[in-house]
């Protein structure tokens, strides 16, 4: 039983854009879009004409994608008009392009093409031979999308030729690599429905089809729904209900979009009748076949005509296009007599106008000379200035670390201070405590005169006084700026600007590290500072 298969030719759509003298490849590739849309509107004379002027024009040029693209769809447009001997003469040539260009993705798209000329004479073992060779080629440059569509291809042909299980290999591969493409999928659905159908498994089958046929409808795809249909007419016969597979025929019948297709589905409505033994509509279908064959036959010799009409045309068009590049020759001949001339005359007259100017020129360099000169002298200048800036950021510099320095030796010897100071007073405090130290007058007196010796400010006074004169008028700015500020105070904010910790202050002043953090927030509210700037920024401006 003969089934249906839609595989459509595949359309080359690629742009390379670029001009030269005339016209461009750019235009010729909106040229090929625009043919190929009038092509669609089965306006084959026009379309053809703008195809064969790009191919010229390509040709002329070496422009292999334009000419690829304006053979290939010559091609199409025989196909189409069902001239399928003179569509293949173009196929083969632009394959002939496509394997001498670097790109062999263009090789798939015409030995796919040229498969469905194959299909469509019914020689299946020759399609089979091409879409096989697509299909390797898109899997040899890594094209999975069309890899699928070839492979749905394949499995189809396959079907047709019998070879059930090869078929079945390529329709699960395609399975995977048909997933983003909703029509691709749609045809691999249909290819494993046949395909299952062949191998005998009905209900497998026939669930794919039901679940396909509301797509198909909504899609208005009647050639893809006649052939669900008559597989679904066929499984129902193989269950015995000829009744069913009756209705699902005469459904196909309906839809059935063209008369090529009608032939398929008379044969099966005049078997089905013969098997339900009602012979006169049996024979009827077969006489409609017969028709259905004439009407082909007038069909096919008008379309011959035509296209010998259309044929005849670009015939005529081809040596007219002849012509025209010939007269364009002779135009470009005389055209660059003239440039030539008006390039001599332009020369001739820049020459003269070039020895007028010489002498401007060099008393132009002699004033742009002085003139760099003078900026030659301003730059050393500008650049001494910046070299002393230079020098004072870094002397300034210097002089900043040399004062950290000294700070930080500052800090030391103030943590130092306050060490011994607590050591030698837990010494006392030790001494003091034994009974014998008390009865010890004379030694009871020295140990007060050591005490009063540590409460005494003369080291303090003395590591203030180094103080200021590492960090010049610090203290002095500080009283200026706030003279309700106590010496105890004062104090603490020197500590607090040679940054050091809470605990370190703390370990100063004998006091614990939450006194110092205290300490530190009365003295920022004294100075009256907002609660978003700190003490330490602000007395390291100062």
């Amino acid at each position: 039983m003969k089934l249906f298969l839609k595989i459509i030719p595949i359309i080359t759509l690629f742009i390379l854009p670029s001009t030269i003298l005339g016209q461009s490849e750019k235009e010729c590739e909106v040229i090929i879009d625009s043919a190929i849309q009038k092509m669609f509107r089965k306006e084959h004379t026009k379309s053809l004409e703008m195809l064969i002027r790009v191919k010229s024009v390509s040709e002329q040029k070496k422009w292999d994608k334009s000419n690829f693209r304006a053979t290939n769809n010559i091609g199409l447009n025989y196909y189409l008009m069902t001239d399928f001997g003179e569509a293949l003469k173009y196929y083969l040539e632009a394959y002939d392009i496509a394997t001498n260009m670097p790109d062999k993705k263009h090789v798939m798209t015409v030995v796919n093409n040229i498969a469905v000329l194959y299909f469509q004479e019914k020689n299946n073992k020759k399609a089979y031979e091409y879409f096989l060779k697509a299909y390797q080629t898109a899997k040899e440059n890594n094209r999975n999308d069309k890899a699928g569509a070839y492979a749905v291809n394949l499995g189809l042909v396959l079907n047709k030729l019998n070879k059930v299980n090869e078929a079945y290999k390529y329709i699960q591969e395609a399975e995977t690599l048909t997933k983003d493409d909703p029509k691709v999928n749609i045809m691999y659905k249909m290819a494993l429905a046949e395909n299952l159908y062949l191998k005998k498994k009905y209900k497998e089958s026939e669930a794919i089809i039901d679940n396909l046929i509301p797509q198909i409808q909504s899609s208005d795809e009647n050639e893809n729904l006649v052939f669900l249909l008559l597989i679904k007419a066929q499984i129902n016969e193989k269950k015995g209900d000829l009744t069913s597979a009756k209705s699902l025929a005469l459904q196909a019948r309906k839809l059935s979009p063209n008369i090529n297709n009608r032939e398929e589905v008379y044969n099966y409505l005049s078997k089905i009748n013969a098997e339900t033994k009602n012979y006169d509509e049996s024979l009827k279908y077969k006489d409609s076949v017969i028709i259905a064959n004439d009407s082909i036959s007038k069909i096919n010799n008008s379309t011959l005509f035509n296209n010998g009409k259309i044929k005849f045309e670009m015939q005529n068009y081809q040596f007219e296009l002849k012509e025209s590049h010939q007269r364009l020759k002779d135009e470009r001949k005389i055209f660059y007599i003239i440039i030539a001339s008006a390039v001599i005359i332009i020369l001739l007259v820049l020459l003269f106008l070039y020895n007028n100017s010489i002498k401007y020129k060099q008393q132009k360099k002699i004033t742009q000379l002085e003139f760099e000169k003078k900026q030659s002298d301003n730059l050393i200048l500008t650049q001494q200035l910046k070299e002393q800036e230079t020098l004072s950021l870094l002397e300034k510099e210097r002089l900043k670390n040399e004062i950290e320095q000294q700070n930080r030796q500052l800090t030391s010897q103030a943590l130092t201070i306050s060490s011994r100071n607590d050591v030698v007073e837990e010494i006392i405090e030790a001494i003091v405590n034994q009974p014998e130290i008390s009865n010890n007058a004379k030694l009871v007196n020295s140990i007060k005169d050591l005490k009063i010796q540590l409460k005494s400010n003369n080291q303090w006074d003395s590591f203030f006084k180094h103080f200021e004169g590492v960090n010049q008028n610090f203290i002095t700015t500080l009283k200026e700026r706030h003279p309700d500020l106590s010496s105890s105070e004062i104090r603490f904010i020197c500590y607090v600007y040679m940054n050091l910790s809470h605990k370190e202050i703390a370990s100063i002043l004998n006091i614990s590290p939450e006194s110092c953090r205290k300490r530190k927030e009365r003295i920022s509210k004294k100075l009256n500072l907002p609660d978003k700037i700190n003490l330490y920024d602000y007395i390291s401006a100062i």
